[in-house]
């Protein structure tokens, strides 16, 4: 049996942290397949870890006979609800279906599909054993987070970093989403950021993070795994939002952790029997 892999076209390199998170769990990876041509592969039989946001290219569902799907960290975005709803004798095939989101376990068992939260492989990354932090990351975050007072006298680092990313080939994209995961795991001191999957590896890793993205389906992992969400850089609320004064204790989730990792090696190697 064949293993692949998720790639990405996205501007987003967050997509693919999510396909090295998976990529610890898996013994090779024999390809790699674009999430939104599942239906085109025509290799020899392979398991996928079909994690993410589904789906933009609605007419490319469902994935090849070819692809025996895990659904792990599934995410299903509004608009492609009626496509996966068209096809929940497929869902139900391969079933139980493992979800990022209640929502998304909601929507999935509304079709008489068995489901069930498995959270997201991004949750399983591990602190590197050199980690000596000495900066706070802003990922597509800025200065006007921090109370002035902190600005000037929390004596580390500050670096501004972006998710966004060029078109580049698969294994330059994978490479670099590795380095940053490792990048924050070893020098951040704290992580301020709207990216879900910058939160999440850094949250694992143990790192101190502070979380600003939007309250949506798609992101309310992090209130799931008791993650506090701050909105300093909404455009009618800032003005009164409160200011980061001092650096938060780092979050805790071992346990969920290991229930994550425990999940997802189970699934696949029942996959690989």
């Amino acid at each position: 049996m064949q293993i692949l892999a998720l790639k990405w076209l996205s501007n987003n390199i967050g997509d693919d942290v999510q396909t090295i998170a998976v990529m610890q769990h898996l013994p090779r990876v024999d390809a790699f397949v674009d999430r939104d041509h599942l239906s085109q592969y025509d290799g020899p039989p392979a398991i996928l870890v079909t994690n993410g946001w589904f789906l933009e290219k609605l007419e490319n569902w469902p994935p090849s006979k070819n692809i025996r799907p895990i659904f792990f960290g599934f995410h299903v975005q509004e608009r492609a609800k009626p496509t996966i709803a068209q096809h929940a004798e497929y869902l139900k095939k391969h079933a139980p279906i493992g979800c990022r989101d209640r929502a998304t376990v909601d929507f999935v068992r509304s079709l008489g599909v068995e489901a069930y939260l498995s959270l997201c492989s991004t949750l399983t990354f591990e602190p590197p054993s050199d980690r000596a932090p000495d900066s706070i990351y802003l990922v597509e975050a800025d200065e006007n987070a921090f109370t002035r007072r902190f600005r000037k006298n929390h004596g580390l680092k500050l670096r501004t970093i972006s998710h966004r990313v060029a078109e580049t080939p698969t294994d330059v994209r994978l490479a670099f989403a590795k380095s940053m995961v490792e990048t924050y795991g070893r020098k951040a001191a704290l992580v301020v950021t709207k990216r879900i999957h910058c939160a999440m590896p850094c949250i694992a890793m143990g790192v101190p993070t502070v979380f600003i993205g939007p309250k949506t389906d798609r992101t309310s992992v992090v209130e799931e795994i008791g993650l506090e969400r701050r909105d300093p850089w909404h455009p009618i609320t800032r003005p009164f939002a409160p200011r980061i004064s001092e650096i938060p204790a780092a979050l805790d989730i071992s346990g969920v952790k290991t229930k994550i990792k425990a999940d997802l090696q189970a699934r696949i190697a029942a996959a690989l029997a």
